[in-house]
């Protein structure tokens, strides 16, 4: 099941009386809910969507990836999934719907998260879940701001590197000369054919392909 947070509508808690525990459906619509949030954090995955990696259908897709979250979570025994687990899932997914290889460790933290959220929820404690709504809802009014990033693209043509390098930095230079491409994820753009190992001026071998775990 497909999860968007347009859609998301959560109820605030009702004042006075006896505090009932939270009904099993409550429990699902909440963590529903922060597996969309967590998502909208992560910047591969805005990368993505923004540029239409996934296709046409990008944004459908990232409702499509919080739902199949949900249902992993549904269909699996709670102990088999932990961070590492999810993590692979999550990178899987980006890889074979967004050809994107994330080469960092937000996949990790991604993973962290939800499963952190999953256990808060089903403790029926919501108090993250509705923060972070929040937040998501305080950026949507300020309009939602362009994230920067730098994508080294698997291709062997030495000219259209050196062309997009080129366009790269003066697009940097003149949106902000001070920002750090340490501070931005480092994405590869997953190529159709394979990939040559290529040496680097210094003597470092680099690969641009799929992730081994």
């Amino acid at each position: 099941m497909a999860t968007s947070l347009r859609d998301s509508n959560p109820q605030p808690a009702g004042g006075g009386g006896v505090t009932l525990p939270p009904s099993p459906e409550k429990i699902q619509q909440k963590f529903d809910l922060s597996i969309a949030l967590v998502l909208s954090t992560w910047p591969a995955l805005t990368l993505s969507v923004q540029n239409l990696w996934g296709g046409p259908l990008s944004s459908e897709k990232r409702d499509w990836f919080a739902g199949a979250i949900s249902d992993l979570f549904s269909t699996q025994p709670a102990t088999t999934i932990d961070v590492e687990y999810l993590e692979e899932f999550l990178l899987q997914v980006m890889n074979d719907e967004f050809e994107v290889n994330v080469e960092d460790d937000s996949g990790a933290e991604i993973a962290s998260k939800i499963v952190e959220l999953r256990k808060l929820t089903r403790q029926g404690d919501f108090g993250m879940v509705d923060e972070m709504w929040e937040r998501w809802r305080e950026r949507e009014a300020k309009g939602a701001e362009k994230v920067r990033f730098h994508w080294v693209q698997g291709d062997n043509d030495d000219d259209d590197d050196e062309e997009s390098e080129g366009d790269n930095s003066e697009e940097m230079e003149e949106e902000d000369g001070d920002v750090e491409m340490g501070d931005t994820p480092p994405l590869v753009k997953a190529p159709k054919e394979k990939i040559v190992p290529k040496v680097d001026d210094e003597g470092f071998t680099e690969v641009v392909g799929k992730k081994k775990r």
